[in-house]
């Protein structure tokens, strides 16, 4: 049986307090707050179901030996992110240049650490929790290469067009799976209409021979 979000919750941040010393310690006690653990519930949780791995306030040092705190360090192979849950509050909009300019340094540095790096309002986690979640999705399976179960269940072809469905910010074309999959238009139409029979993808333009599919929304949820 699957533990509850608040009592996994609870377990791990009090496991990370007791592990954790000096300014890490501190910052967790005091400064993992309301926007951390919204990402948690709102973003991670229903996508991961697990907070292994995730380190709250993790300790990074850059080049010149100055401590970096993340909201999140998750560390995993082939490469950490570094995930960061940002307030709009009067400090956002009054920052100064030299803060601004420290940020951007911050965040350059972990780039070039060879971080990824992820970042969410808490504004969107309270009002959009879904498409963060879907971020959440695309960083498992683009940076870690973990498949959903449901998307596994697809024939290979069939994943790869629903993945460069997700990818693409247009409705994906014929021509553009042709290209990607490396195969002729005859077979990319099957599979596509089979995607279409299954509510996977829909079409959205052409009339009597179709041009373009868009994810639906059982699709997005894969």
């Amino acid at each position: 049986m699957e533990k509850p979000f608040e009592t996994e919750y609870l377990s791990w941040i009090e496991r990370h307090i007791h592990e954790s010393r000096g300014e890490r310690q501190r910052r967790i006690k005091e400064r993992h707050g309301f926007g951390e653990k919204l990402f948690l519930e709102q973003a991670w949780w229903p996508v991961v179901g697990s907070l292994d791995s995730l380190y709250p306030e993790y300790e990074f040092v850059d080049t010149q030996g100055k401590y970096i705190y993340m909201d999140y360090g998750y560390i995993r192979a082939p490469r950490p992110t570094c995930i960061e849950c940002d307030g709009f509050g009067s400090h956002a909009r009054d920052i100064d240049r030299n803060t601004f300019t420290r940020g951007l340094d911050r965040q350059n540095e972990i780039s070039l650490a060879s971080w990824n790096i992820l970042r969410f309002s808490v504004d969107k986690l309270k009002e959009d929790p879904a498409d963060c979640q879907r971020y959440i999705r695309r960083m498992m399976e683009e940076w870690y290469r973990q498949e959903r179960a449901g998307l596994l269940e697809l024939p290979l072809y069939q994943r790869e067009i629903v993945r460069l469905a997700a990818r693409s910010v247009n409705p994906i074309t014929v021509e553009m799976a042709c290209d990607s999959l490396g195969k002729k238009e005859k077979f990319v139409r099957k599979e596509m209409k089979e995607l279409t029979e299954k509510q996977i993808l829909e079409e959205v333009s052409g009339t009597r021979r179709i041009s373009a599919y868009r994810l639906t929304q059982k699709g997005r949820l894969l």
